[in-house]
């Protein structure tokens, strides 16, 4: 391979050849699936499948042109890259293992070893694999539109089925309002603050939130505890609001904090900084302190009109905001265009992953039979959402064109066959596979 070389042409070869080899440490590799292109920090692929010395293995891998750039790059001092399992290279020119932040370390592959094309051959054998997405078999050989959309249905269904029984489980340890709080929490994170979202959630306490004190020192605890007020991340404090927060904050004397290395702010839109996140919980919050978040959201299930329950569900959590957090992603970073702190795609994520799920396991401890057949109804019946990396994948691995609609079930049915089935290339149990017509 040419001096001109990128990650990005190392990756194809990646993607397109299957690989059978010797890592660096001596074990027999062969690739499986190599993955899905990952469009976040901590990695190039997500969910790849491959055997070591026949052990099937799954997870993150990192791509280099040379195995000394995991090094150079400074991956070894990044924890969001402790996920990797795997590092390909074209060249392997470091004598040292690839090793993790947190002190593992993972094999090395280098793709320069593998039979295959010779390297000025090489850019025309990319040519000729195109589109290089490896497609569902059960897809191409057995489904037509309507089995497939009746299928993801019933994957649908099960997804909302799983979520129920986490609840289920959550609710014989917990008390109820942390349990709700903290779903709440992990759906406001997207993918990749969810956990640090669920973390803070685990460290707060919904009697020192729920409280009439000021809008002010609701955000200060939220903000303190997790780590991302201006002084705690070395950053000047710009006007007089977020100067009270901090005041609010230092009189609160709390030690045991989070700090921003927690979160992830890379590669993450401006709209969806865990700041701004953090800031639209403690306005639910305030929307619902009278009844109390968990009367709250349950009122809000139980009154939703017959056919237009998604829009006030989600009207009830869409939260516009004050101006300041309408026109800043963060502290003292201003937005060129003013948005909502929730909106209503956001809102609707809420309602799917975490409102409706739990409103039906808390109606069915409490015996509210119509709660619940509503809660089940509703999810059964919501109109489909924006797409997102995994759904997108999805539909291109079943031959499913971009824009075919689906309902939000049958969106959340895409998320159960990857999560259950395709992430650990088990197909012999999957639903498609044994529902041929």
């Amino acid at each position: 391979m040419n001096t001109q070389t990128s990650e990005k042409l190392v990756a194809r070869l990646w993607q397109c050849q299957p690989a059978s080899s010797v890592t660096d440490d001596g074990q027999q590799f062969r690739t499986i699936y190599p993955g899905r292109a990952s469009h976040s920090r901590g990695c190039d692929f997500k969910d790849a499948v491959f055997t070591l010395n026949g052990q099937m293995i799954s997870g993150d891998v990192e791509i280099h042109v040379k195995s000394s750039q995991w090094y150079s790059h400074g991956h070894h001092r990044d924890p969001k890259y402790n996920n990797v399992v795997l590092h390909v290279a074209w060249w392997h020119d470091n004598q040292s293992p690839t090793r993790l932040q947190n002190g593992k370390t993972v094999p090395t592959i280098c793709l320069s070893t593998f039979p295959g094309y010779p390297a000025d051959e090489l850019n025309q054998h990319l040519e000729l694999c195109g589109n290089s997405s490896i497609s569902c078999p059960e897809a191409e050989k057995h489904l037509n539109a309507d089995n497939l959309g009746k299928l993801l249905t019933l994957a649908g269904e099960k997804r909302f089925t799983a979520k129920a029984a986490l609840f289920r489980q959550a609710l014989r340890k917990e008390e109820a309002e942390q349990v709700l709080l903290r779903s709440i929490a992990r759906a406001l994170g997207y993918a990749q603050n969810a956990e640090p979202c669920e973390e803070l959630a685990n460290r707060l306490s919904l009697n020192s939130l729920q409280n009439d004190k000021p809008e002010s020192t609701r955000q200060a605890l939220i903000l303190g505890t997790a780590g991302l007020l201006p002084s705690q991340r070395h950053r000047p404090v710009e006007d007089m609001e977020t100067d009270k927060l901090e005041m609010i904050w230092q009189s609160m004397s709390l030690t045991e904090t989070m700090n921003e290395a927690d979160w992830c702010f890379s590669q993450v839109r401006p709209d969806n900084f865990p700041t701004r996140r953090l800031i639209a919980l403690s306005y639910l919050l305030t929307r619902h302190r009278q009844r109390g978040l968990l009367r709250g959201i349950l009122q809000l299930a139980r009154k939703a009109p017959s056919g237009a329950e998604h829009r006030w569900l989600e009207n009830g959590l869409v939260i516009a905001g004050p101006d300041y957090w309408r026109n800043h992603c963060d502290f003292g970073v201003a937005k060129k265009r003013s948005s909502a702190l929730l909106g209503r795609e956001k809102a609707s994520e809420i309602v799917i992953n975490a409102m409706l799920p739990f409103a039906y396991v808390w109606a069915e401890i409490s015996s509210d039979l119509k709660l619940k057949r509503k809660a089940a109804e509703i999810y059964r019946r919501y109109p489909s959402r924006a797409d997102n990396e995994l759904t997108r994948h999805m539909k291109q691995q079943l031959l499913l064109k971009p824009n075919a609609r689906l309902s939000a079930c049958q969106q959340q049915g895409l998320l159960h066959i990857f999560k259950t089935y395709c992430r650990f290339r088990n197909c012999t149990a999957c639903l498609l596979g044994s529902n041929r017509s």
